[in-house]
């Protein structure tokens, strides 16, 4: 199965919702703002820090981590999947797309967040793994079916 990434590298196009800057990512609300703080003004809710869209057709949930680890497995309905992916820490993770991977997406922490499109056979994708290289590393990512404004 030969896998087509859109550009050069799949994930080295730093894309946030409508082009947002890296001070849009640092300027979210903290995660112990009270729920209702938030209700009470809904204008200081936190952004979505992935920058999804209102409605994902989720392949996989927002999942978080602080390792490296094998991702689960899914299968894609069309030939296409969109990956939203964070790093922050000091250091990268790398999505890799199978055991021998060549050409793995590196991600560099406290970039925005990165949203790439893998196109691909409507197979079960068994091989994705994330890769941390650094210290104190965090990352939230979320795999969605087929493409979508971003």
């Amino acid at each position: 199965m030969r896998r087509h990434v859109a550009g050069p590298v799949l994930l080295a196009l730093l894309l946030s919702a409508c082009s947002a800057g890296k001070s849009d990512v640092n300027s979210q609300a903290p995660a112990s703002s009270s729920p209702s703080a938030m209700t009470a003004n809904p204008s200081k809710a936190p952004r979505d820090p992935l920058a999804l869209p209102e409605k994902p057709d989720f392949l996989l949930p927002v999942t978080k981590g602080t390792d490296s680890r094998a991702l689960p497995v899914f299968t894609p309905a069309e030939k296409v999947y969109t990956i939203h992916a964070l790093c922050t820490g000091k250091g990268t993770m790398t999505i890799q797309y199978g055991p021998k991977d060549s050409d793995p997406s590196k991600i560099t922490c406290d970039d925005p967040v990165t949203v790439g499109r893998v196109y691909t056979a409507p197979d079960e994708q068994k091989h994705l793994s994330v890769k941390v290289n650094g210290t104190d590393v965090h990352w939230p990512m979320a795999i969605l079916s087929g493409t979508h404004a971003m």
